[in-house]
């Protein structure tokens, strides 16, 4: 620290650029390079020479309920990242699921915070053991997407520490992560990047968190305010409201030196876990960044499979009879699979495997499987197959992709492998299409009489035209978020009538004007177009002449999302009706749900079997094959209550009033409010079925009263009463005599053979009995008789029994 001067200080805790952090090769600092995200290492940029693993999304790692396979999945991940040459993952996401409608929900571990808390910390602990800093995020109270730039959430200070800061906590206290994330979010009238008492006080001082404190993307926007609160690093740069602006409110008097000195300690401290830091005077360690992906797909297969949650399944509808012989695979999501959600968690995936692909490598030729889409789930359109498409100078299949600077000079030309750009695929260096304009263009041929739709997806002025004429032209409404631009973009497109093998020369082009991010997705989209009666005629005829449908529903492609929230919880399009009906002549009919976040099931009790599979990553197909057949058990477990109906979803559409998101159900949030409302869901916080069936046959409690302030350890034994060997997530809840609050205390999983019994030893943690006092602003250790409910989900409980405390 004595070497460098204040300028030098301070021109460290500004990032480089929008995702690396500032190099000073004479102390030995190399600069940081990161990347998003939750469910992948994309690296600085999406490159088609650099491709990812796409990992089951968080929500699905939540729902294994299982921290060691968490620890195990997310050691690939951070593998993945150091061979990528990445420092610091920005990732976990540990807001909680406060309402089913949350955008962002895929990317959380679930509504309780104690499950949360637990499969956070052991992410952090699988990314970190290989060299790379997690970043956890978003501190605090970054729960919804709507208005998240700005939303004040009002929060009392008990639902603050006993709900929302119990994961950040957690990867702070149990497992020293490197990094937090302050949101874009007020917390109770002070910016999460301003707010000293959340930042200084209790993140740094009392939790003794010895890291970094980076800004959300653009989201720190004061000089003083900022940097006395207790934020170190500000993202991205190399503008922002330090630098220089820093320097002078250091001299003035306004920020103690200490205080830089401290920002300072904090990054070494992170580069030297990450490698980056040498001796002074030392070559500058070296980046070893090697193209991607690097993850054992096996792990990510088996965390898949073991997240896949069986929420029904009557007359034994799974596992597939060994001597099936003819299989339907039905639904647009069967077609059209969704393997991650949208924002920033996204990453260019290596390989991905359908669901179909999945099933035919593991059923084998001799069963007949016939795919039917059913209904499409989108109006949408999206990139074609480039079977489809030709370049239109050079041929190969691919776009041409031409950019003009805003005096119209062609600057860039080449070919795309899709007929799309985003704002992080890799350009050449000067080459930034911002004010410009983009050119799409490609030889289409259609692949079967019919109609086509085609259709150009951005910001500013669109232009489509198919075969030279104007097809369609519109200027696109500013996005309410950029990443509202990014996945789900403005579209002006037409339709065309076309014959099998016809080729058609599609040309879009899109400005941005002064839409200020510039491009964040360009498209030139293709589909053709299929009757509502001509899809469900079809997969009514292979529902009919199967032995079992497996009927593949979801949501589209982008309808999850940072950015933005959800506005129902329906299946979209017609998926409801074709369930329905595939159910009436197919009486095995397995339901898969491919969502990050829960559905509406009104069709529920009239089908076989329900499997929601989540935002399963690159290895879908493969996972729900092992399920299916019942090579694997699916043994997930609901991280999210499932709602009956939306007038019965306890809390709502996150709908800020003049600025302020109230958190009114305090600490009722998830399966704590339907008890307190009385609301039925669907399927309660926790449920999940096996292949086999479990007796809870004795809790033991100690005896006496327990000492307050002490962890507490039960006995619990479980039976295994079916025919074949199985898992059994066993779930302790607690009710205090305070206020009668029950929530999760403790889980673990029991492993056993047919007729074996098996004994748990289960930790409660000594702040499950506590309660925080507003008061005194500390955690109380009430004394009284607490209730220890054990069963298999928040609602199933079969064991009781009463403990005393004090």
């Amino acid at each position: 620290m004595e070497e460098l001067s204040l300028t030098e200080k301070i021109g460290l805790l500004t990032g480089a650029d929008a995702f690396t952090l500032p190099a000073l090769p004479r102390i030995g600092l190399r600069g940081l390079r990161t990347s998003d995200g939750p469910a992948g290492v994309r690296g600085t940029n999406m490159d088609p020479d650099d491709r990812s693993t796409s990992f089951p999304a968080p929500i699905a790692l939540a729902a294994t309920w299982d921290p060691a396979l968490v620890d195990e999945v997310t050691r690939q991940l951070g593998h993945e990242a150091k061979a990528k040459g990445i420092d610091v993952l920005l990732a976990p996401t540990v807001n909680l699921a406060r309402t089913p409608y949350g955008g962002r929900g895929f990317e959380c571990f679930g509504e309780d915070p104690v499950l949360a808390a637990r499969i956070a910390a052991a992410y952090v602990r699988g990314v970190q053991s290989q060299g790379v800093a997690a970043t956890v995020k978003h501190y605090v109270g970054n729960d919804s997407e709507v208005e998240r730039w700005t939303v004040d959430v009002r929060a009392d200070e008990t639902t603050l520490r006993e709900v929302y800061l119990v994961p950040f906590e957690a990867c702070v206290a149990e497992a020293e992560c490197a990094a937090v994330m302050a949101g874009y979010n007020s917390v109770n009238g002070i910016s999460m990047t301003e707010h000293e008492e959340l930042l200084n006080r209790v993140l740094k001082q009392e939790w003794g968190f010895q890291g970094v404190v980076f800004s959300d993307w653009s989201a720190a926007r004061s000089t003083v305010q900022t940097a006395l609160a207790g934020l170190d690093l500000v993202m991205p740069g190399p503008d922002g409201p330090w630098g220089q602006a820093l320097v002078e409110a250091v001299k003035a008097g306004r920020v103690p030196e200490s205080l830089i000195d401290d920002k300072v300690a904090r990054l070494l401290r992170m580069a030297e876990l990450c490698g980056a830091l040498g001796a002074p005077g030392d070559p500058v360690p070296a980046v070893e960044a090697h193209p991607g992906p690097h993850a054992r797909r096996d792990v990510v297969r088996l965390t898949a499979a073991r997240s896949f949650t069986l929420l029904r399944n009557v007359s034994t509808a799974l596992p597939l009879p060994a001597g099936i012989g003819q299989l339907a695979l039905i639904g647009p999501n069967a077609v059209h699979p969704v393997y991650q959600g949208g924002g920033s968690a996204e990453v260019g995936p290596a390989v991905t495997v359908t669901p179909y692909e999945g099933l035919r490598h593991a059923l084998g030729p001799e069963v007949g499987i016939t795919v039917a889409e059913g209904c499409a789930h989108s109006y949408r359109t999206s990139s074609p197959e480039p079977e489809y498409t030709e370049d239109p100078q050079d041929g190969g299949p691919g776009a041409r992709l031409e950019i003009f600077d805003e005096d119209g000079a062609l600057i860039y030309s080449g070919v795309r492998p899709d007929s799309e750009l985003t704002f992080w695929d890799p350009l050449p260096e000067g080459v930034a299409p911002r004010a410009g304009k983009l050119v799409l263009s490609t030889l289409y041929t259609a692949e079967a009489d019919g109609e086509y739709r085609f259709a150009v997806a951005g910001v500013g002025e669109l232009r489509l035209e198919v075969d030279g004429a104007l097809a369609s032209e519109a200027i696109a409404p500013p996005p309410s978020d950029v990443m509202e631009a990014f996945s789900q973009p403005f579209e002006s497109g037409c339709e065309r009538e076309l014959r099998a093998g016809q080729r058609v020369l599609l040309t879009a082009s899109g400005q941005p004007g002064d839409y200020e991010p510039g491009f964040v997705r360009f498209r030139l989209a293709a589909n053709r177009i299929r009757t509502a009666p001509e899809l469900l005629g079809e997969a009514l005829a292979a529902a009919g002449q199967a032995d079992a449908a497996v009927v593949v529903v979801g949501v589209a492609q982008g309808e999850e999302s940072e950015g933005y929230d959800r506005s129902t919880l329906a299946l979209p399009g017609r998926q409801d009706a074709l369930i329905e009906e595939v159910a009436a002549v197919c009486p095995r009919t397995i339901v898969v749900v491919n969502s990050g976040m829960p559905v509406l099931m009104p069709w529920a009790e009239r089908v076989g079997a329900i499997l929601q599979v989540w935002f399963p990553g690159q290895e879908f197909g493969h996972a729900l094959a092992d399920v299916l057949t019942g090579l694997q058990e699916p043994t997930g477990r609901l991280p999210v209550s499932m709602p009956r109906s939306e007038p019965l979803v306890p809390v709502g559409i996150a709908k800020p009033q003049d600025g302020a998101l109230r958190y009114e159900e305090g600490l009722n949030v998830g399966y704590r409010a339907y008890a307190r409302t009385g609301f039925e869901p669907r399927y309660p916080f926790g449920h999940g079925l096996g292949y086999t069936e479990w007796e809870y046959e004795d809790l033991q409690l100690p005896l006496g009263p327990v000492h307050p302030g002490a962890d507490v350890e039960i006995g619990v034994a479980v039976r295994n009463v079916g025919e074949r060997a199985g898992t059994e997530t066993v779930q302790v809840y607690l009710t205090r005599p305070v206020d009668g609050v029950s929530a999760l205390a403790a889980f673990g999983r029991a492993v056993a053979e047919p007729g074996e019994r098996v004994r748990l030893r289960l930790t409660l943690p000594a702040r499950t009995f506590a309660h925080w006092d507003p008061r005194s602003h500390e955690w109380a250790q009430p004394a009284g008789a607490f209730v220890v409910k054990v069963g298999s989900s928040s609602r199933e409980l079969p064991l009781r029994g009463e403990l005393p405390v004090g």
